[in-house]
């Protein structure tokens, strides 16, 4: 019965128009991977493609090592001497893009640079780090929580309001138990993947929800149902069947895709600096993960996701019996959170942070302060978001069962009396 189903989603013309989609989503995403990639050369010009991807490994891995004290003295040290060349100095973009290019190989330092010396933990000046001296590399881990303390304890700003006196603690205790100093190298590999990542699993999430909004609503369009529901097991076997045949799907062009993104990314850019922690590509993020962690979840999450998208689907189609209701479910769920966000409530936002659209990017949910004081304990939106997902996927497989086979009879019995 299961295999039925699983033809009768995938042996159509829209579910053959779906794969073909989703196998050119993640070569889409893949290519963006590799082109989003640029090299500046001695002339000043911007390189794409695998000699680029070559020519900045080679850059990032001169300057690899532990990020402490004296290797930032010696990256301080050699911008600054950089900064004073002519080409830093003149007007002529051209040249500075190719005084831009001698900084490649520690570029993503500077930046964490910028955000470690700024005036206040909001601001971001492209060009601090020029005024930063070698005397002053002892001030950047610990400029990175004396500017958050300071943030979170101003009561003459918003953001005071919008914690609890247990969660601005449990923000600085996350800061200072962070392990420092950290290990710097080439994570080029990493960073894009978990970039694009939300383009993936999005439109995972989308395709899944199309093909699996006909399950319920098949036999109501097809006029079977009167057929179905006076079979031997048609209330009972079949309607399982449906259930499984749903979550089969989900799961296997799920991670067919993701792993299949994952492994033509990582295979053109590099596997290296999987173990660097998640802040030298998210400064101000206080979850402790290295970036294959941050990956690893980013990945497990978007698949509680999309199996949530898709249950909800199926339960609406089920409730319903139309395919075409139930196939707006994951775009509503997807794009509405979007638009409240946009509203400027910080508040809202942070409980929007809870909505599953959350789990489908997980690498823009890894920037937010969103956490949540229940009790005496306090939690952030990635210790509730994959359980209170997954628990709410299983508790929707019994109402689809119960809806399906209930509504279903009933309705077939209407119709066909």
């Amino acid at each position: 019965m299961v295999r039925y189903e699983l033809k009768k989603i995938l042996g159509g013309i829209g579910g053959k128009v779906a794969l073909v989609l989703l196998a050119g989503m993640v070569l889409l995403a893949s290519w963006m991977a590799v082109s989003g990639v640029e090299w500046v050369n001695e002339q000043g010009d911007v390189e794409t493609g695998l000699a680029a991807i070559s020519k900045l490994r080679s850059a990032q891995l001169e300057w690899a090592g532990t990020l402490d004290e004296e290797r930032l003295r010696q990256i301080l040290r050699d911008n600054q001497r950089i900064a004073a060349t002519p080409e830093a100095q003149s007007g002529d973009y051209k040249q500075n893009d190719i005084a831009y290019g001698w900084r490649q190989g520690y570029r993503p330092v500077l930046d964490m640079v910028n955000f470690a010396y700024a005036r206040d933990f909001q601001e971001f000046d492209w060009y601090r780090n020029e005024t930063v001296t070698p005397d002053q590399a002892g001030d950047f881990y610990p400029n990175r929580t004396r500017l958050m303390k300071a943030c979170l304890y101003d009561e003459t700003s918003g953001i005071y309001n919008l914690f609890t006196q247990r969660e601005r603690e449990y923000l600085v205790r996350q800061y200072e138990t962070l392990t420092i100093p950290f290990y710097y190298t080439y994570t080029q590999g990493w960073e894009v993947l978990m970039y694009n990542s939300p383009f993936v699993i999005m439109t995972c999430a989308l395709i899944l929800g199309y093909l699996t909004a006909g399950i319920f609503a098949g036999e109501f369009r097809w006029k079977s149902d009167g057929v179905f529901f006076s079979a031997r097991y048609g209330r009972g076997r079949a309607v399982a069947a449906k259930i499984v045949a749903g979550f089969l799907l989900v799961t296997a062009l799920y991670w067919a895709a993701v792993l299949s993104y994952m492994l033509l990314t990582l295979g053109i850019l590099g596997a290296g600096g999987g173990n660097c922690p998640l802040q030298i590509d998210q400064w101000k993020s206080f979850y402790h993960l290295t970036l294959w962690q941050a990956w690893a979840l980013t990945a497990a999450g978007g698949y509680i996701g999309c199996l949530f998208f898709s249950f909800l689907t199926m339960y609406v189609s089920a409730r319903t019996h139309s395919s075409l209701f139930a196939v707006t479910v994951p775009f509503l769920l997807i794009f509405l959170p979007s638009f409240l966000d946009n509203l400027g409530s910080d508040r809202l936002s942070k409980y929007l942070g809870l909505l599953p659209d959350q789990l489908l990017q997980i690498y823009q949910a890894l920037r937010y302060f969103n956490v949540y004081q229940l009790g005496s304990r306090v939690f952030s939106a990635m210790d509730i978001l994959p359980w209170l997902y997954t628990l709410l996927s299983v508790l929707l497989v019994p109402m689809m069962y119960q809806t399906f086979g209930r509504n279903g009879l009933c309705r077939s019995m209407h119709h066909n009396p």
